[in-house]
């Protein structure tokens, strides 16, 4: 077996380990922490966190404590909204 094809099962076993940790991660902490959205949990900055355009979705998993990047058109941000650095997409 070549040195290429080692590497790449080590990556391929390290990229699907990584996913089921963050599946047992999702059900066993955040789903939970969501049904209960009276508590707001710290967040936890060794997690990734959530990307989404919904505002609903935004506001539940942050309140159980995952960092939330929300995705609004430019013109839809208010002018006295606080931003630290607007990010241009590439696709």
């Amino acid at each position: 077996m070549a040195w290429r094809d080692i590497v790449i099962i080590i990556a391929e076993y390290q990229r699907r380990f990584l996913d089921i940790w963050a599946v047992l991660d999702y059900y066993e902490i955040i789903e939970p922490r969501m049904r209960f959205v009276d508590t707001t949990h710290k967040v936890d900055p060794k997690w990734m966190g959530c990307f989404t355009e919904d505002v609903a979705i935004a506001t539940k998993v942050h309140a159980a404590g995952v960092p939330v990047w929300l995705i609004r058109d430019a013109r839809l941000v208010n002018s006295n909204m606080n931003i630290i650095k607007v990010i241009s997409f590439t696709p």
